[in-house]
């Protein structure tokens, strides 16, 4: 994998390059508090492992965040990035967990999918995303749109009608928040999976689907081009400074899941499949997180939270959130958003269990 200094950043010493992966923390993790930390531990750069595929969205975006934390870095901190894995991000974050050393010298990048498929609990999750320690994060609007007329009510009852058929990529993805929410609101979804974005918009058009996830950038044109064909029903919500669920923003005119379900059975959804819910939720809509693993020393902690703080006010990277759709975030707001990504043993066990019962999907 070609390894690509960002172009915004002075270029690393020879030495470093011929160093390759292990120069930047990569190799043998070192005992954390080993030694104090050197006048400018930024030296020989550091490494902004990108858990996703070369060339990928998250790639893409890497570039742009790169350009403006080293405004905040050091000066003349040089930053490596390297592309890892799939798309949804659990071979980069394995790596991250299995081979990075505590020392402040390397961060990661990662979608909020990852933390979707270790909260679910797959075999292939070699990382515990709750250890991870927050740096910066995008977050970006979910919505789930369904045909005009339909009956949510529980098929099989008096008023019921034919289970909806949900467009979904895959069983453990953004569009899990979405089938779980449906289930919740009474009716049995039935996933049809491998659809997602243009496609999935597609067959709700040809009448092939009853409800579709529309992502951030894509909803204002998704939903002008679905027209009449296409009626909201809730969105994922957004995470506020305290780390509650609340409306999105964004979307003003649709309710976010909990309000909606109020509205519907007159009172908040409860339990421990609700707290599942949110859960994954939170993560759905976390599009990206930069985060050190355990165990950094505060001081390196605090000059790359200080370097996130520099590029939340950068204006190309306000340009690049306003086209991307996300809302960044850094310093505490950041903290209690990766806070709240959590759920108890209880959740995690139903949510479990209703996988493999609708979904026939297990762990491992």
């Amino acid at each position: 994998m070609p390894e690509r200094p960002c172009r915004n950043v002075r270029p690393l010493a020879r030495r470093a390059l011929l160093g390759g992966l292990a120069a930047v923390s990569l190799g043998r993790p070192r005992p954390a508090g080993a030694a104090e930390l050197p006048v400018n531990p930024f030296r020989d750069g550091v490494t902004l492992l990108i858990a996703g595929p070369a060339g990928g969205r998250l790639d893409r975006l890497s570039g742009r965040l790169a350009a403006a934390l080293g405004l905040g870095l050091p000066g003349g901190t040089a930053i490596r990035r390297i592309a890892r894995g799939g798309a949804d991000g659990v071979a980069g974050a394995n790596e991250f967990a299995a081979r990075v050393a505590p020392d402040g010298l390397t961060a990661l990048l990662l979608p909020g999918v990852t933390v979707i498929d270790w909260l679910a609990g797959d075999s292939r999750s070699h990382f515990d995303a709750a250890r991870f320690v927050p740096v910066m994060a995008g977050l970006g609007s979910r919505l789930v749109i369904i045909r005009p007329g339909l009956n949510l009510t529980s098929p099989g009852s008096a008023n019921g009608g034919p289970a909806p058929r949900v467009a979904a990529s895959r069983p453990i993805g953004p569009d899990l928040p979405a089938l779980l929410g449906i289930d919740l609101l009474g009716a049995q979804p039935v996933p049809v999976f491998g659809l997602a974005g243009v496609a999935a918009r597609a067959a709700l058009m040809r009448g092939e689907v009853d409800a579709v996830l529309l992502h951030g950038a894509d909803i204002a044109e998704a939903r002008l081009t679905l027209g009449s064909q296409g009626v909201a029903l809730f969105s994922y919500g957004t995470l506020d400074a305290s780390g509650h669920m609340v409306a999105d923003p964004a979307l003003p005119d649709v309710p976010h899941f909990p309000a909606l379900y109020a509205r519907l059975f007159g009172g908040p959804p409860e339990g421990p499949l609700y707290a599942a819910w949110r859960g994954i939720a939170a993560a759905a809509i976390l599009d990206f997180a930069l985060v050190l693993p355990a165990l950094t020393p505060p001081a390196m902690v605090a000059l790359w939270r200080q370097a996130g703080n520099v590029a939340l006010a950068e204006p190309a990277m306000q340009r690049t959130a306003e086209a991307e759709a996300f809302r960044p975030l850094a310093g505490l707001d950041v903290t209690q958003c990766l806070a709240s990504l959590g759920a108890s043993t209880a959740a995690l066990r139903d949510l479990r269990e209703w996988l493999a019962l609708r979904l026939d999907w297990q762990p491992g």
